[in-house]
């Protein structure tokens, strides 16, 4: 085998690997539904609700303040506080039954 053989199989693997984690990705972020964002005193009854929904069962996660490179973090003060709640989307439907008894 020549070196651009070599590379030409190198280059190949590497594009199969990058699809297949982006694939991934793509397939996980798509299973959650954001159900909530809020920022402050909101955003934590939005922790609280979070809670409620944990201890009933339903998968879901939480996500709180936003993530920013360095060069952006002093622009992004205010946005420290928000917190936001994702839920599976199959039990969309029970966490909004849910959260509406309440």
């Amino acid at each position: 085998m020549d070196v651009n053989t070599i590379r030409l199989i190198l280059i190949a693997v590497l594009v199969l690997a990058f699809l297949v984690i982006v694939l991934r990705r793509t397939k996980e972020s798509l299973r959650w539904v954001l159900l909530g964002e809020e920022f402050g005193e909101k955003g934590e009854r939005l922790a609280r609700d979070y809670d409620r929904l944990d201890q009933a069962g339903l998968e879901v996660r939480i996500e709180r303040g936003i993530k920013t490179s360095f060069l952006f973090r002093r622009f992004s003060k205010n946005l420290d506080d928000r917190v936001a709640v994702y839920v599976v989307k199959e039990d969309l439907p029970r966490a909004e039954d849910l959260l509406n008894r309440s």
